[in-house]
């Protein structure tokens, strides 16, 4: 049976190798940004930290006034999957010079204490 529509093109995709973003620009679409790594995380008593790797999906970074780690938070269970390197799926600090339209456009981050709070250490004021 064919298949039709976005499970065929995903079926070439797989079958070609290519990502979905070459394949993007190979149809003169723009491609969809890849969300930043987290490189290092030195909240150790976040759920989704396990030896000091972001295991996150996707965090989001800040409100209107500090770049704090959104996503942190303390749980008995491990969350995440341990497979997954966390990356950055939102940024608020809108002030940042790493940040277009709440998008961090830094290649990775890292994230470690100031003060008592997990914060982006990448941020940096425009």
């Amino acid at each position: 049976m064919a298949e039709s529509g976005a499970a065929a093109e995903i079926a070439d995709l797989v079958n070609s190798g290519m990502s979905g973003a070459k394949a993007a620009t190979a149809r003169g679409e723009q491609p969809l940004m890849e969300m930043p790594v987290v490189n290092r995380c030195e909240a150790t008593s976040c759920a989704y930290n396990r030896d000091r790797m972001c295991h996150a999906t996707a965090i989001t970074v800040g409100d209107a006034s500090h770049a704090h780690c959104d996503t942190f938070f303390t749980a008995p269970a491990q969350g995440g999957d341990q497979t997954t390197v966390g990356r950055v799926g939102a940024c608020k600090m809108s002030d940042c010079r790493h940040n277009v339209a709440l998008e961090c456009q830094a290649p990775g981050i890292d994230i470690g204490y100031s003060l008592d709070e997990a914060d982006c250490l990448t941020y940096a004021p425009a």
